[in-house]
């Protein structure tokens, strides 16, 4: 082999965004990446955790029906794996009907075994203890070789094991040579990379070149460096590539960020996919680069092996014939795109648009109403539901009180002409005069005080409701993490509604979105929004 060859491998990334139980969906999904992955003459693409099925199944994972309806989709995916490897993740159920949270690995319309998540989280968001079993072993995959149309090594069945895979493959370079390369790779789940001596150490110690971790990590603030960072420690402590694939899209009340990468075993971001969007993230790997100075030693046979030999048929060897794309092209626009500046804030805001427009669009709804009040918690709410949704499709309502200020009604009215949304003023004074008499019997000082101003925000509650069951919108809450802490809110009030948008945003957070949200508009140009910061003393609504 001259010095101009080089053990390349073509690793793929689809970063998708799947949606619980709609098995269809996520499996079209699935084949669409895994063909603009084979237009791109990729070896192996890797898809998020529970890919086929969607992350978090919660109690959907004790029905039957559902485990069965996404190993259906699994096998619909590997029939469309001809010429290219895919790690995709999925439910899989044993002889005795225990149920594992599982990484398949498919190559050329054949299916060769399924690793079992080791690590289950159970803490914070997390509850897998309460669904899945622990998987107990390990294996490495090998990548065969071909030459001149020959599979080199012996053909090995899978077993539904741990599974660190082999494919051997032929590359043809520009000069029209074949090369003989190889490549050894592990696949683990989420959790089983950020536990300490996890089963990534085995598969690097047993010779695995790339250790691929199919992932659903939840966005929370800095998140994404906090992934980063500990995948470049791996990577040295491994002297492996690591592959991270995560799930993006809100499911319920998570969020998922993306932003999935692929670091060498130097710690450095190789390749890297968006935020909060669709990817797929390519990456040309040279095996041989790294074949020096290994940091953990490399023991053979210490754990199973698997070989796949794909099928060497005329269109796989035109498929691996195509030109590569230079590196450069590949690499060089993904990385920007993962290590470029986003600020706390911007991150933030980016997170609660994409939660909001998928909790909405996944639940099956098309439009949205809330309550616009003339503060900045409404204000804000509407901003996000149009980023998220389009103005055509949010609904604002003022509902005032004897007790409402101009100021405020003229607010509210400005913010909903800004953003060009539809808006309809209620008055509820005639509602709370009609409660006020049916309590004056039995209420001896009449209904006053904190009894009068709860009326107010449930009256409130129950327009914006009946607005909801007559055209089917689904309401908005606007309650900041600040005022729900210390339980300045009505229950049944301004609580009511399908969907709290800023529930985890502390009020201090809201000044500092709404302050990004004006720096970022411009009103001549785009006639959209301004946002009042300050704070303005309640009366009683």
């Amino acid at each position: 082999m001259n010095k101009e060859n080089k053990k390349i491998l073509r690793v793929a990334i689809g970063q998708i965004n799947q949606t619980v139980g709609d098995f269809a969906g996520n499996i079209v999904k699935i084949k669409t990446a895994i063909d603009s992955a084979i237009e791109k003459s990729v070896d192996i693409i890797a898809f998020p955790e529970l890919a086929v099925c969607g992350y978090p199944a919660e109690d959907l994972l004790f029905k039957e029906h559902f485990i069965k309806e996404n190993i259906k989709g699994l096998k619909k995916i590997v029939e469309h794996t001809r010429g290219i490897t895919a790690i995709v993740g999925f439910v899989d159920m044993d002889k005795k009907g225990e149920i594992y949270n599982a990484a398949g690995v498919l190559s050329d319309r054949h299916f060769y075994g399924a690793y079992y998540k080791m690590m289950l989280p159970n803490y914070s968001v997390f509850d897998e203890k309460r669904y899945f079993n622990a998987g107990e072993k390990n294996s490495i995959f090998i990548l065969g070789d071909f030459v001149n149309g020959v599979g080199v090594g012996k053909k090995k069945h899978a077993t539904k094991e741990c599974v660190i895979f082999a494919n051997d493959f032929l590359r043809q370079e520009s000069n029209g040579e074949e090369l003989l390369s190889r490549a050894e790779f592990g696949v683990v789940i989420c959790e089983d990379l950020w536990v300490d001596n996890g089963p990534y150490m085995a598969q690097a110690a047993g010779g695995a070149d790339i250790i691929f971790n199919i992932s659903a990590s939840p966005y929370h603030a800095g998140k994404s460096k906090e992934r980063v960072d500990l995948a470049r420690d791996r990577a040295r402590e491994t002297n492996a590539v690591i592959v991270y694939a995560n799930l993006i899209g809100g499911q319920d009340e998570l969020v998922f960020d993306g932003a999935s990468f692929i670091v060498d075993p130097r710690g450095e971001i190789i390749a890297g996919g968006k935020h909060f969007e669709e990817d797929l993230v390519i990456a040309d790997i040279n095996l041989d680069k790294f074949k020096k100075a290994p940091v953990v030693q490399k023991k053979q046979n210490t754990l199973k092996r698997i070989y796949i030999f794909p099928a060497l048929k005329q269109e796989k060897i035109n498929l691996v014939k195509k030109k590569f794309i230079e590196n450069s092209n590949i690499q060089q626009g993904n990385v920007n795109s993962l290590t470029k500046k986003m600020g706390n804030i911007e991150e933030i805001y980016r997170a609660l648009v994409l939660g909001t427009k998928d909790y909405v669009i996944k639940n099956g709804f098309k439009k949205i109403i809330l309550g616009l009040s003339g503060g900045i918690d409404s204000a804000l709410t509407a901003v996000i539901a149009c980023e998220a949704l389009g103005k055509e499709n949010v609904i604002g309502v003022t509902m005032p009180s004897p007790y409402s200020s101009s100021e405020t009604f003229n607010d509210a009215k400005k913010i909903a002409q800004n953003l060009e949304i539809m808006f309809y003023e209620v008055p509820i004074e005639t509602a709370m005069n009609a409660y006020k008499e049916i309590l004056a019997p039995v209420f001896k000082d009449g209904a006053r005080g904190i009894v009068e101003e709860n009326l107010q925000a449930r009256i409130r509650g129950n327009i914006l409701m009946a607005f909801s069951n007559n055209y089917g919108w689904l309401v908005l809450t606007t309650g900041n993490k600040s005022e729900t802490a210390v339980g300045y809110s009505t229950l049944y009030g301004d609580t009511a509604g399908g969907f709290a948008v800023i529930k985890d945003v502390p009020k201090t957070v809201v000044y500092e979105l709404s302050n990004f949200i004006n720096k970022q508009t411009n009103r001549e140009a785009n006639s959209t929004y301004k946002l009042r910061a300050t704070p303005r003393k309640k009366q009683n609504e």
